[in-house]
C-alpha cells in the first residue's frame, strides 16, 4: 500500500528482551548489543527502566546469596 499525500509511512517496530538468569537480552529492528539498547530507550523508556530494575533485582540477589554462604 502505498502512503496517501501529506501522510508519512511509519516504519515497522520490533522490539523484545528476553528475561533469564544469566542477564538481558535486547533486539531491536533487527539490531542486537548497544544500538538495540539505544533504540530501546528512546521508543520505549519504561521497558528499558524496568529492564535496568530486574538487573539490579538479579544482581542484588547473586550478592545475598554470596554474603548468606560466607
Amino acid at each position: 500500500m502505498h502512503p496517501q499525500h501529506g501522510r508519512t509511512a511509519t516504519p515497522a517496530q520490533v522490539v523484545s528482551l528476553s528475561f533469564t538468569g544469566l542477564g538481558i537480552r535486547a533486539h531491536a529492528d533487527g539490531r542486537t548489543g548497544r544500538e538495540a539498547w539505544r533504540l530501546i530507550r528512546e521508543r520505549h523508556p519504561r521497558l528499558a527502566l524496568a529492564a535496568g530494575a530486574y538487573a539490579l533485582m538479579l544482581g542484588g540477589l547473586a550478592a545475598a546469596a554470596v554474603v548468606r554462604l560466607l
